[in-house]
């Protein structure tokens, strides 16, 4: 399990935290929000990896061929962007209509569909008491345009639907009704069209040959419904209230998110119906709700993911819950959660656009490699042990890993890329990789590079694995290839790179080993350690032939600054960039004695020098001692706290 901040402040400066616990599907998260300046793409780790500048926009959605799309609001158009996220194209219905920011996508053929809103003057008081002669009606417009932008399909609802339908809460009388409300549109099987119809509780099936409506699927407070609800009744209202984002799963039901706003228990949920169109019934198949009271009065989504997960985004919640990833079980995956209030989230997607992934099947002990088409992955999976079939994704990520950290061996170089790999089920099967390192190491000799490698994507130490240069060949072969998140370094090394204690390390002791890489050639370094960041006070100043050095009677609760530099005659090097540690304060116990500065609900996990994980453990009292009977003389401490807080600790006990 892991738990870290998102640091890029994505919608309006809101940060939010993203939760990893168990088997997620590839892919970055689209979290749309209102009035946010960017359009961005949020890994598993919970960063901000790719953003574009986009104005005020909203609801991002993945395309089939790798890219997406989001409706702008300076320009009232939706903006294609590609899978080598460049802008391509906008798109927007004709006039006299408005586009509408609900629904806008690119589909198979590169097809657009566009929602509209066609505004007319209607005399209401004709229809309804103390209705306005003079009423501004909006209602809802489907337009469909081939890839040269050709408009080949039209439908208007107020040719349909009369605003009469409209549910008990909405106001007919006033001088301007939103009668129908379309949020979504979805295709079924046939190509035809379903319409989310929020204000009507419908959704409507539009024939895509003749435009007429083929049907309607409605809870209580529709005033048309053509289907029986055979088995989704609660305190006698049956169906789905004021609903968004219908779709067509892979086993053919229609999945929604269900506000439930005219419920007499107003709590949303996700639900899936399989309809019987011979008999007009409609059963529920699979719901979720979390344990806790989740409701949202407007906005939510729902996608159906690759591996058959199911990604709920929750709209106006209350509570800070954004997006829930869960499978068909009700097994949570992943969630995002903001910590304070924010512009909520119209929708949450997401898709594998702007990295690189394949998944395949090892069905024998041939090598396979993880290439689809002209994109790769760089990585070569071959068995060594398979007792039966097995699924594997890899993933590449154009940028280093976050949060990088080393215990046994620290790379001079992280080339600018990570891989993420994945198994439906690890046990009984062993497998060897190869990466090509001819595009990270460049010129370099790629007997240099090493692959490092930690269980949990974003998170944890990286430890090296045993690896070996493939003769002949810009590839490295790792011997043993367990799942989770990759990195590749060079070991050779023209300046020290600082190890430890880590940067930003908040409870150092008052002796603490300071260690860095070695460089070629040096015949020393120079180390200057000062309580100022620009090292001009109680500088300490050293030479050395070791690529380490103690320093004691530092004094408690201080913040050290500290660099080191090469001595390669006739000159020296650069200094290293500056990190710093905290001293921690004299009440502080070590691992074996009560941290009472951990809040209860921390998560505290111990690893040994190797990397390897030799204890966790979560706070459930104040003043808890750690139980950890380990005999190793150096540790390394990692607790994240509830609120998302990382604190690192090196011990030497």
């Amino acid at each position: 399990m892991h738990l870290l901040l998102l640091l890029c402040l994505l919608i309006t400066d809101t940060p939010l935290t993203v939760v990893t616990t168990g088997s997620r599907a590839p892919g970055y998260f689209m979290v749309s929000g209102i009035d946010q300046d960017s359009a961005c793409l949020i890994d598993n780790s919970g960063v901000a990896v790719h953003r574009i500048h986009a104005g005020p926009n909203i609801n991002q959605r993945p395309t089939p061929y790798g890219g997406f799309t989001y409706f702008d609001g300076l320009l009232s158009a939706y903006v294609l962007v590609n899978s080598e996220l460049r802008k391509t194209d906008t798109f927007r219905v004709t006039p006299p209509y408005k586009t509408d920011f609900h629904e806008g996508y690119q589909t198979r053929g590169r097809r657009y569909i566009v929602l509209g809103v066609d505004m007319r003057t209607m005399d209401m008081s004709q229809t309804i008491q103390g209705g306005s002669e003079s009423a501004v009606v909006l209602g809802a417009v489907i337009q469909e345009f081939d890839r040269r932008g050709r408009l080949t399909f039209e439908w208007r609802s107020l040719d349909h639907i009369q605003p009469t339908e409209a549910t008990h809460d909405i106001d007919l009388v006033h001088n301007r009704i939103d009668y129908i409300h379309a949020n979504a549109i979805a295709l079924d099987s046939a190509g035809d069209f379903l319409l989310s119809c929020r204000n009507l509780d419908q959704i409507i099936k539009i024939s895509r040959s003749s435009g007429s409506i083929v049907w309607r699927l409605g809870g209580s407070s529709a005033v048309r419904n053509d289907f029986t609800f055979t088995n989704d009744t609660v305190s006698g209202y049956v169906g789905f209230s004021h609903q968004h984002t219908p779709i067509l799963t892979k086993q053919g039901e229609i999945l929604l998110f269900d506000n439930g706003n005219l419920k007499s228990e107003q709590r949303s949920r996700v639900v899936a119906y399989r309809l019987d169109q011979t008999l007009m019934t409609a059963t529920k198949t699979w719901e979720y709700q979390p344990v806790e009271t989740v409701f949202s009065a407007t906005m939510g989504s729902v996608q159906e993911l690759s591996n058959g997960n199911v990604l709920i985004g929750w709209g106006t919640t209350q509570n800070g819950l954004v997006a829930t990833e869960v499978d068909r079980n009700g097994t949570v995956h992943t969630e995002i959660r903001s910590t304070q209030q924010l512009d909520f989230p119209y929708r949450v997607t997401k898709a594998p656009v702007g990295m690189t992934v394949v998944t395949k099947t090892m069905v024998d002990n041939l090598p396979q490699s993880f290439s689809d088409l002209d994109s790769t992955t760089k990585v070569v999976v071959h068995p060594q042990q398979l007792t039966h079939p097995q699924d594997i994704t890899v993933e590449r990520h154009a940028y280093p890993p976050h949060e990088l950290m080393f215990i046994d061996s620290t790379p001079c170089e992280v080339f600018p890329e990570r891989w993420v790999i994945g198994y439906d089920s690890h046990v009984g099967n062993s497998y060897s990789g190869y990466f090509d390192v001819s595009r990270s190491m460049a010129e370099e000799d790629p007997s240099a590079a090493r692959v490092f490698w930690r269980p949990e994507e974003g998170t944890g130490v990286f430890r090296q694995l045993r690896s070996e240069p493939v003769e002949a060949s810009a590839t490295v072969r790792v011997k043993s290839l367990p799942p989770g998140e990759y990195a590749l370094g060079s070991i050779y090394c023209e300046n020290p790179s600082l190890l430890y204690p880590f940067n930003n390390e908040q409870s150092s002791a008052t002796t603490t080993q300071l260690k860095w890489t070695g460089a070629i050639g040096a015949e020393g370094y120079e180390m200057e350690l000062s309580t100022s960041p620009e090292f001009t006070t109680d500088v300490v100043f050293l030479r050395t032939q070791r690529p380490d050095t103690t320093i004691r009677f530092l004094q408690p609760t201080t913040t050290y600054y500290w660099h080191v530099r090469v001595i390669r005659p006739p000159e020296v090097g650069k200094w290293t960039q500056t990190w710093t540690f905290t001293t921690m304060t004299p009440s502080t116990v070590p691992l074996d004695g009560n941290v009472a500065e951990l809040p209860v609900g921390t998560l505290v996990v111990v690893y040994d020098v190797l990397g390897n994980e030799i204890a966790r453990e979560t706070i459930v009292r104040e003043h808890q001692p750690l139980a950890s009977n380990v005999e190793d003389k150096l540790l390394l401490l990692v607790a994240t706290t509830p609120s998302g807080a990382t604190l690192r600790r090196v011990i030497n006990r």
